[in-house]
């Protein structure tokens, strides 16, 4: 898989904080929910487009860093309420290419666990005390 965007970087207190892309195309960052009351933090593996959404860092000035060695910042001026149609196209086609790889992930893990498992026919020699051979005769015979 090729990643068009290698990196996005934001600035979060004072500091640009710079977060690389997987191997799946995704970017491992920190999500905030409320649950129960309580605030959770956990790190989710979003895509381009989801990091570019998300509510904190889309006010930090974040900026791309593409394959071709250049930089990218997503919103000029700093105005977080447009999106201009580059920035957006190329979130949009990183995340398309890194998309295929990762279902056929599921589809395997679907196969795998569809053809596992035990039959009938699997069961019919198990017991409490585990596999009995077939000619085994106890002498309590029917």
């Amino acid at each position: 898989m090729k990643n068009i965007i290698h990196a996005i970087s934001f600035l979060h207190k004072g500091e640009r904080v710079i977060v690389k892309a997987t191997n799946f195309g995704k970017f491992k960052v920190p999500v905030t929910e409320v649950t129960n009351g309580q605030l959770n933090t956990k790190m989710r593996n979003l895509t381009a487009k989801q990091v570019i959404d998300h509510d904190i860092i889309k006010n930090c000035d974040p900026t791309f860093y593409l394959d071709n060695n250049e930089r990218l910042r997503v919103y000029p001026a700093g105005d977080s309420s447009y999106l201009p149609a580059q920035a957006d196209g190329l979130a949009l086609k990183h995340d398309a290419m890194n998309k295929t790889s990762v279902t056929k992930l599921k589809k395997k893990v679907v196969d795998k666990s569809a053809t596992s498992g035990y039959n009938s026919y699997q069961q019919a020699g198990l017991d409490m005390y585990g596999w009995w051979p077939e000619d085994f005769n106890d002498g309590n015979a029917d």
